[in-house]
């Protein structure tokens, strides 16, 4: 009695599988049928684009036992059926399609809205895991489209160690923005936007942002925007006048470090002396001929100072006064009277005592385009004078000391252009003759 009993629980909990099968099969057939129909919708909505086909074909096997494109097409199929029933559970249920580590993926196209968000991915909690994960082959193709239309809205927008990050040969990630910002990363963990180009052209950025309007790029946190680049880690252009490629604020505006030149700008800005345009006091500018101004007075030009450039000396730097020649003392390798019509080129590069010996080595160092000195004449015979030149230069266009009698010492201060090799020409155009001395108070570098 008790084998007919076990025997009639298995029949009636097969009956109950066949049933629950059968129910299956017609509720897959309706969605099938749906789908060849192009009825199916999600939220409402049909999609842009079916992903099924009616007449499917059969599946057929070849004799060496490979599946022909016919069972391939089936397949694909099969799977587009798969991610779009997972697709309209999630629509029905929540307003949104969900794919959580889908495998493998649809291979139709199509479109899903009605719902926020209208697409969520979930990559799972493992280490390395990824979210969405998009290739594109093709020249000029992109991985990830996104448009946001409505006020305030954003294309894409990415949380976590790393909310966005993107590979391209040309460009990592790249945003444009009408009205608002072009590329947007805010974290708490790492990298708010991480863009990477994999490649050294000129061309081609890590992160390219572009706004007609508001900011092409923003970055928020202890380090707001990091960059590295083989050529520039950053690289801004504004195309209106008086717009700003790159504008920085907080504590310190902008920090730079950099192994070789920490900035560089650009040979092609006009000069601001007699300019048409408007600048604002404070405004730096290094024309196309190298010379650096500084606006002390904004307006149309405005008032500049010179700061530095091809024809200036460069920023003095005092000296606690130390002597580089007195002809008096036999120390010095050209020494003596310098009498009418002679001339002696000499260094300034080192120092010494009182008595000719050597105090300090590049007392005026390397580079220096000037000096201010002390030129004193004694022993002087006769009216005459003297022109001290950079080295070298042996004509004469101005007195540089002048003496009016026999045994007269006088001295005066005077600045000194100095050839590349850090030496002056001293030169008696006159019909007298003198010793001299000469002591460097500073230099100009």
């Amino acid at each position: 009695m008790e084998a007919e009993h076990d025997l009639d629980c298995n029949h009636d909990h097969t009956e109950q599988l066949t049933r629950r099968i059968d129910e299956l099969a017609r509720e897959l057939g309706a969605l099938r049928s749906e789908l060849q129909r192009g009825s199916l919708s999600v939220n409402g909505e049909r999609p842009t684009a079916g992903v099924a086909t009616t007449n499917s074909p059969t599946i057929v096997e070849s004799e060496n036992g490979e599946v022909d494109g016919g069972e391939q097409a089936s397949m694909s199929r099969r799977h587009a059926l798969r991610a779009a029933g997972v697709l309209a559970a999630g629509a029905v249920a929540g307003g949104a399609g969900i794919i959580s580590a889908a495998t493998p993926a649809a291979a139709a196209t199509g479109t899903f809205s009605g719902g926020s968000p209208a697409v969520t991915a979930d990559g799972g909690a493992g280490a390395g895991s990824v979210g969405v994960s998009a290739d594109v082959q093709g020249s000029f193709g992109v991985a990830v489209d996104a448009v946001s239309s409505g006020n305030d809205g954003i294309g894409v927008r990415g949380d976590g160690d790393i909310g966005v990050r993107g590979d391209g040969g040309s460009f990592g990630v790249y945003g444009i923005s009408f009205s608002g910002v072009g590329i947007y990363g805010d974290t708490m963990g790492q990298f708010g936007i991480y863009g990477n180009s994999g490649s050294p052209e000129t061309d081609s950025a890590g992160v390219s942002g572009r706004s007609m309007e508001g900011r092409g790029l923003y970055g928020y946190g202890n380090v707001g925007v990091y960059a590295s680049g083989f050529d520039a880690g950053v690289q801004a252009t504004a195309s209106e006048d008086g717009a700003a490629a790159v504008e920085a604020a907080g504590d310190v505006g902008v920090s730079i470090a950099a192994s070789q030149t920490s900035l560089r700008f650009s040979n092609s800005a006009p000069s601001p002396i007699g300019s048409v345009r408007t600048y604002q006091k404070r405004d730096i500018v290094v024309d196309s001929a190298g010379v650096m101004w500084f606006c002390v007075v904004g307006g149309t030009p405005g008032t500049w100072r010179m700061l530095s450039g091809p024809s200036t000396a460069g920023a003095f730097t005092p000296l606690t006064p130390g002597r580089v020649y007195d002809s008096r003392l036999a120390t010095y390798s050209r020494n003596g009277v310098l009498g009418s019509g002679q001339d002696r080129t000499l260094s300034v590069a080192n120092s010494y005592d009182v008595n000719g010996g050597p105090a300090t080595t590049n007392f005026v160092p390397a580079g220096a385009t000037a000096v201010f000195a002390n030129v004193t004449v004694v022993e002087t015979a006769g009216n005459g004078w003297l022109a001290v030149n950079p080295g070298g230069t042996t004509t004469v266009s101005a007195s540089s000391i002048n003496w009016s009698a026999s045994g007269q010492i006088l001295a005066n201060g005077l600045s000194l252009t100095l050839n590349t090799n850090r030496q002056i020409t001293v030169v008696n155009g006159s019909p007298g003759s003198t010793q001299f001395i000469v002591d460097v108070l500073g230099y100009y570098r």
